[in-house]
């Protein structure tokens, strides 16, 4: 391929651009490189040629700068093939370090993450539910610099944080409009977060930010539409549709825990009925349980109404009758809204991720045997529902998925250096 167009490969990048010059071509061919490090990983120049289309020699003069500014490091010699070796290079560890802070019910994580989206450190803070915006904040900022201390890290080190959270987020404002697991109404997250920590802050869906991830570290590279859906404390997606991430007019794309499924069913946080995720989210598969359970009251069982999710998946496994019967009922819900999602938005595959993925998989399975009741002759829906990239689908490195990816955007048009920082982080976890 020539030097005249850029290859597509997976998620694509920025704003399309409004002219096609010499230097933008250049700024989106070093940002194509880039991404393919970011998501391939150390890689030598004659494959980075390979898989992106351009000649070697354009490759070469497109990495040498990179190289010269230490945003790139030689990581080795290729030991394939005869004659010379070619260097391995890779992202300077030292440079452009992200924090990635996630925020959920009761507990915000915190990680530094580099550009390889490998996690540096990460440490966690707990607080009440329905706790004030200014409280986390306060929480999330000591838990980075418990980090920063661990690792001999100064805060001019990090280029941004990400914010990844469940709710009506318009990402473009950082304004948090409803997170109503959480409370929050109208929280200027971004404003609050940039003063309390100084540096730069990007907030994001958490749906959203796990596809980018995805879509860098995980099962989502090199795919141009799929959905990766988050069931929590809530149910959201990330919907990559011809490499973009859906955002919507509005920024707050891939809401679809509030998809009215029966205007008939429960109450809904975001004061609606029926909504997708008060039949099948976290709380709400509980709150089934404990019901089904306070009908049963004085029959003994393996189940009790605080039993936790993992308990429930135990249960299953042992044949219990209630949890065979709050399984099948929450995967013929979650089935139902998982249908509309493919009938819109014709994905490759949906990706499942989040606590209740994780803590509950023959969830998962009965999902899988109901969707292929489904469709019948009108449409099949032999669409894969896999299982997240367990590194990637973390909830702090999806967080810091659209930093990373900013800064490359800005690294690649000349609008960013990276702080090249001495000395090599200790890698690690901190529990607070």
């Amino acid at each position: 391929m020539k030097e005249t167009t850029t290859r597509r490969i997976g998620l694509e990048f920025g704003d399309p651009p409004a002219k096609s010059g010499k230097q933008d071509l250049r700024r989106r061919n070093t940002l194509l490189l880039l991404h393919l490090i970011q998501s391939n990983g150390p890689s030598s120049q004659a494959e980075l040629a390979r898989r992106s289309g351009l000649s070697p020699a354009a490759v070469c003069g497109i990495l040498q700068p990179l190289i010269r500014t230490r945003i790139l490091i030689e990581e080795g010699k290729s030991s394939a093939g005869p004659g010379r070796r070619a260097s391995i290079l890779a992202f300077n560890p030292h440079a452009a370090i992200t924090a990635g802070i996630c925020i959920d019910l009761e507990e915000c994580q915190v990680a530094l993450v580099d550009l390889s989206g490998r996690v540096l450190g990460q440490t966690a803070a707990h607080y009440p539910r329905y706790a004030e915006p200014d409280e986390v904040v306060e929480l999330a900022a000591g838990c980075l610099a418990e980090i920063e201390k661990n690792n001999s890290l100064p805060r001019s080190a990090i280029v941004g944080a990400g914010v990844a959270i469940p709710g009506l987020i318009n990402s473009r404002t950082g304004l948090v409009n409803v997170a109503a697991n959480l409370g929050w109404r109208n929280v200027q997250l971004r404003a609050l977060l940039e003063r309390r920590l100084g540096v730069p802050v990007r907030v994001e869906h958490l749906g959203r930010a796990k596809a980018q991830a995805e879509a860098l570290w995980g099962k989502g590279r090199n795919h141009r539409n799929f959905v990766c859906l988050e069931i929590g404390s809530g149910i959201g997606a990330g919907i990559v549709v011809h490499g973009r991430i859906l955002r919507g007019a509005k920024g707050m794309g891939g809401e679809v825990g509030h998809m009215p499924i029966d205007p008939a069913g429960p109450a809904c946080a975001c004061g609606l009925r029926g909504c997708w995720e008060a039949f099948c989210a976290g709380p709400a598969i509980r709150k089934r349980m404990a019901q089904k359970l306070e009908a049963l009251a004085g029959s003994p069982g393996a189940l009790n109404p605080m039993s936790s999710l993992r308990d429930l998946n135990a249960a299953f496994e042992r044949n219990d009758a209630v949890a065979i019967e709050v399984i099948e009922e929450s995967a013929r819900h979650l089935a139902r809204g998982l249908a509309g999602l493919i009938w819109n938005f014709d994905p490759a595959f949906v990706l499942l991720t989040g606590p209740v993925v994780n803590d509950c998989p023959s969830l998962v399975a009965a999902v899988k045997q109901v969707m292929n009741t489904l469709g019948g002759a009108a449409r099949s829906f032999e669409v894969p529902l896999i299982m997240e990239t367990e590194h990637a689908a973390t909830g702090v490195v999806a967080a810091s998925a659209p930093v990373s990816l900013r800064f490359l955007e800005d690294y690649a048009a000349g609008r960013e250096e990276p702080p090249v920082v001495s000395g090599r982080p200790r890698v690690g976890v901190v529990h607070a």
